[in-house]
């Protein structure tokens, strides 16, 4: 027997075991209850909220499809040609055209990458993605996450996880070293946005997205005293979502297109829908953040800063590696030290 057969057996057995235990928990929940319940009245499943957890997520797949379209027109205004402008009026339908293009197209693995890596990679990036979206600022009490902060830097942090398994998987030597960038600059650039974070909290004493929110809706920004803080954050999501002018981890002209260079297809799909999610969960962040409010002024803001995004894309040469390390260590930590003194100092008095 293979070693590949023994290993079949052995997850299917552990498969049939964790199955077993998941369809057993419930009863076990209803056996440890003090008070019995009426069998009419138990629900194993929510149907509303399954329904509220997922029409977001559509939402956000619709409106990342729609955001590369933005980011393809205002490019073309800025170098002055043409857009996407062929399918359907003014090429409202392009995100659709190259979506089915994609999925179409054959799904790749190199003879010498690690097959099951390869192929999870893309997947796990996209579910780490979509996972920030729960920390939405929602005005409803049913979705809410006290410390929503906290989990927003988890979830950015394990993020880099996708990017390192597929860099690694692919088994090239571009990949590798797309994922290497990527695990540096991360952690890196988690530094300083942990003291953005503390300066934030702060101010408004709760670590709930909503409640920044609602911190704000006497139109005191907190980009009014936080300006400066404003400013390195959003050199810090520059850096977190690997974008211009510090997409070392997808460097063309150095690493071909970095740790996505051996997907094709249906990955190569799910690895940009991921990366385009995160822009936009940042974007929302910053805005429910420093121009909180109402939902009009944070989605307002929101695209202010998706735009700022493609803008800088457009306006700003790729930098060296090695200055991008200098900006963060050098520059960028001393700053926010200094800013969050100051925060503890004003608050203090």
């Amino acid at each position: 027997m293979s070693n590949v057969e023994c290993l079949f057996k052995v997850f299917s057995k552990s498969g049939v075991i964790f199955g077993t235990y998941i369809l057993l928990s419930p009863y076990q929940v209803l056996a440890d209850s003090f008070t019995p319940l009426d069998p009419a009245k138990v629900v194993l499943v929510d149907w509303a909220a399954v329904i509220v957890s997922i029409i977001p997520f559509v939402g956000v797949l619709l409106a990342v499809g729609f955001y590369t379209l933005l980011e393809r027109k205002i490019l073309a205004i800025i170098m002055i040609r043409k857009g996407p402008s062929k399918v359907s009026y003014m090429g409202i339908l392009q995100p659709f055209s190259d979506a089915g293009k994609l999925l179409c197209k054959e799904f790749i693995v190199p003879t010498r990458a690690n097959v099951g890596p390869f192929i999870l990679a893309p997947a796990l990036m996209l579910a780490i993605s979509l996972l920030g979206w729960l920390l939405y600022p929602y005005k409803s009490a049913e979705v809410f996450y006290v410390f929503g902060v906290i989990l927003f830097m988890v979830i950015t942090s394990v993020s880099v996880y996708g990017v390192m398994m597929s860099g690694w998987a692919s088994n090239s030597k571009y990949s590798l070293l797309g994922a290497v960038r990527a695990m540096a600059q991360s952690i890196s650039y988690e530094i300083p946005m942990g003291f953005i974070f503390f300066c934030v909290v702060l101010c408004s004493g709760v670590f709930m997205f909503q409640e920044i929110s609602v911190f704000q809706q006497s139109l005191f920004f907190f980009f009014l005293p936080l300006c400066v803080v404003m400013l390195v954050w959003m050199l810090c999501m520059l850096a977190e979502t690997n974008r211009a002018p510090f997409d070392f981890v997808e460097g063309e002209s150095e690493l071909v297109s970095g740790y996505n260079v051996e997907y094709s297809g249906g990955g190569f799909a799910v690895m940009f829908i991921a990366e385009y999610s995160s822009i936009l969960l940042s974007s929302v962040m910053s805005a429910a953040m420093f121009f909180g409010g109402n939902e009009a002024l944070v989605g307002f803001f929101m695209m202010v800063f998706a735009i700022f995004f493609v803008v800088v894309r457009a306006s700003l040469p790729r930098l060296r590696y090695d200055k991008l390390m200098n900006l963060c260590w050098t520059v960028l930590l001393c700053v926010m030290l200094t800013a969050s003194v100051c925060v503890v100092v004003l608050v203090g008095v």
